[in-house]
């Protein structure tokens, strides 16, 4: 997922026993939101929070973003060797993680393929809008593949093909969610929202209810909360949406999502339009979108099914229209009102 898909849209609905205390700013080139609802803890002021945020995820920056030349990712993605590497407790939970979905994926959701989305025009090379050269693809492929990867401690990595290059832009927002939501916790509140770019944590609940969050239809176009296909109840849950109709390009007839197959390095080309994971952690909820997005609807829901603790919802184009698919445990989360 790239930074600029924003799949999500927060509603502030229930009547209001004491206004909740909101904060917003930019970071991962999007903006993100923070809603403290009460009961608040004492001698934290808004401003104060508001700092604490900010240098966390600036800190998550200087970690995870292929963007800042001096990050560890771009340190480590220039480093031409086997040899091991430094890296934050931070950034080896993170790799740990996306090495984990890689393997239940069957390698489908690979944090290796950041020189194939600049390649298709997706990344930090700039945006394109016609397909590369196929010899460019079987050129690149030949250096991707997180099976090349070894965490070697929690602080040390290092890469088995020198060649390697890690993208955490699937996964990164979700993680920069999960860690605000712990600071928060840490400093005392126990009712919030964070949202990065649609990606959402939710704790506790708001004036007693359950927080409400809407999930757009995915209409190529369409502003983020104008078209929305479900709104949710949600509580101490994460929810992150991956889908094909942000950030795409339009060459002769075809389309070219974003969404990169690391089997052939080409965009996915399947009937899926967008795919909604609530789990209990945003970095999981993440990469799970994002997998599926690949893997398709019947074994991404088998995927789904298996694990505990995470439902789906799977939007499929249907030729003008959209089919809808949701995990068993799904139907629960929706809000009727």
């Amino acid at each position: 997922m790239r930074p600029i898909l924003l799949f999500l849209s927060l509603f502030a609905l229930n009547a209001c026993q004491q206004a909740p205390e909101t904060i917003s700013g930019r970071t991962m080139g999007t903006t993100y939101h923070v809603v403290l609802a009460a009961p608040q803890p004492r001698g934290n002021t808004v401003g104060t929070v508001k700092q604490k945020i900010d240098s966390l995820l600036q800190t998550v920056n200087l970690q995870m973003s292929t963007y800042i030349p001096e990050s560890e990712i771009a340190r480590f993605n220039r480093l031409n060797t086997s040899e091991p590497f430094r890296v934050s407790a931070a950034f080896t939970r993170v790799l740990k993680l996306a090495l984990q979905i890689y393997s239940e994926s069957g390698g489908l959701f690979d944090v290796t393929v950041g020189p194939l989305v600049n390649l298709w025009g997706f990344g930090t090379k700039g945006q394109r809008t016609t397909p590369p050269d196929p010899e460019q693809i079987r050129e690149i492929l030949q250096r991707v593949g997180s099976r090349f990867m070894e965490v070697v401690d929690d602080t040390t990595i290092r890469k088995i093909n020198p060649e390697l290059q890690l993208d955490f832009s699937a996964i990164a927002k979700g993680y920069g969610v999960d860690a605000v939501a712990e600071l928060l916790e840490k400093i005392g509140y126990s009712n919030f929202l964070v949202e990065i770019g649609g990606e959402v944590v939710t704790r506790g609940r708001k004036n007693g209810n359950p927080w409400r969050i809407g999930i757009d239809r995915p209409l190529p176009g369409a502003l983020p909360g104008t078209n929305l296909e479900k709104v949710l109840k949600l509580r101490n849950a994460a929810m992150a949406t991956s889908g094909d109709y942000r950030n795409f390009f339009t060459s002769g007839d075809s389309s070219y999502s974003h969404e990169i197959d690391p089997r052939n390095g080409r965009p996915v080309r399947n009937n899926m339009a967008s795919v909604t994971i609530i789990a209990p952690s945003c970095m999981l909820a993440d990469a799970m979108a994002t997998a599926i997005m690949v893997m398709g609807a019947e074994k991404g829901m088998a995927w789904v099914e298996s694990k505990t603790e995470v439902e789906a919802l799977i939007i499929t184009h249907n030729g003008n229209a959209f089919g809808e698919r949701s995990s068993s445990g799904f139907e629960s989360l929706i809000s009727s009102k």
